[in-house]
């Protein structure tokens, strides 16, 4: 005779409340007693371990209607087969959050960067950069093919940041128009699936002047923004030689107006 066990001493037991028991009952996970004559639940302690092993598969992932159909299969394959789908998908989580434990110490390094770099100005490698434009200028782009990759790589955030690009014949002919839109690093872009095609531009590793640059809603970007970064590349000798391109690592609203923080890249020619 198997020792019966109250829901409330079964719920104690496994540390879930008494609906909880009466969930995995409904899924048909357990199938206790019944006193015929009070009508009330007993547990067994199959019912403890059913329990048990229903909550190491929640553990991996499953959810509880994938615990049912694991439980009502015969066939070890089947669950070996469930288990080994389910590697898969906590392989993919890990590698995700170590992205994602490397992109959150970046965006620290990059805010650090921008403190110390406004009104400073040095020689550095930019890293590869894959970027998309949402608008030219202050307007969105309305078209669908554009919404849809705008869309697109919204999904890759926390990933990408707000990026604007100043196009070097336009700086040269004193054009303050500029393209603004989503960055990504090139480290992210194999994890992400992006690669350069329509609509996404590939501005490779190079030597650039950095610096931060400061804006504000306020005030229009334009090259005035970049004309201090502009004149110290004239003051040593340094030649333009591509497209400025801005990451913006931080963005705050403590007023009526929105802040952010370009760190500015000019690339140049090797000395």
């Amino acid at each position: 005779m198997y020792q019966k066990y109250s829901i409330g001493k079964m719920a104690s037991l496994l540390g879930i409340s008494s609906e909880a028991i009466r969930y995995y009952e409904s899924k048909d996970i357990i199938r206790p007693l019944r006193d015929p004559e009070t009508g009330y639940r007993y547990y067994s302690t199959w019912d403890f371990h059913m329990l048990l092993r229903a909550r190491h598969y929640q553990k991996y992932g499953f959810s509880l209607e994938e615990v049912s159909e694991l439980f009502r299969s015969r066939e070890l394959s089947f669950i070996q087969d469930r288990l080994h789908d389910q590697e898969a998908v906590i392989e993919r989580e890990i590698v995700y959050q170590m992205n994602l434990l490397k992109r959150i110490r970046q965006s620290q390094q990059m805010i650090q960067d921008a403190r110390q770099s406004v009104g400073q100005y040095k020689l550095a490698q930019r890293p590869g950069i894959f970027r998309t434009n949402t608008q030219k200028n202050y307007t969105l782009f309305k078209e669908k093919a554009q919404l849809d990759r705008i869309e697109e790589w919204v999904e890759k955030e926390p990933f990408v940041y707000s990026c604007a690009v100043f196009y070097e014949a336009n700086i040269r002919a004193g054009d303050s128009h500029f393209d603004f839109g989503m960055g990504l690093n090139e480290e992210y872009a194999e994890f992400l699936r992006v690669r350069e095609g329509p609509g996404v531009q590939y501005y490779p590793p190079c030597l650039c002047v950095h610096t931060c640059v400061p804006s504000r809603s306020g005030q229009y970007l334009t090259l005035d923004n970049l004309e201090e970064g502009l004149a110290w590349l004239r003051r040593n000798g340094l030649a333009l030689a591509g497209d400025v391109v801005t990451q913006v690592v931080c963005m705050t609203k403590p007023e009526d107006e929105y802040f952010n923080w370009h760190i500015v890249w000019f690339p140049v020619a090797p000395p």
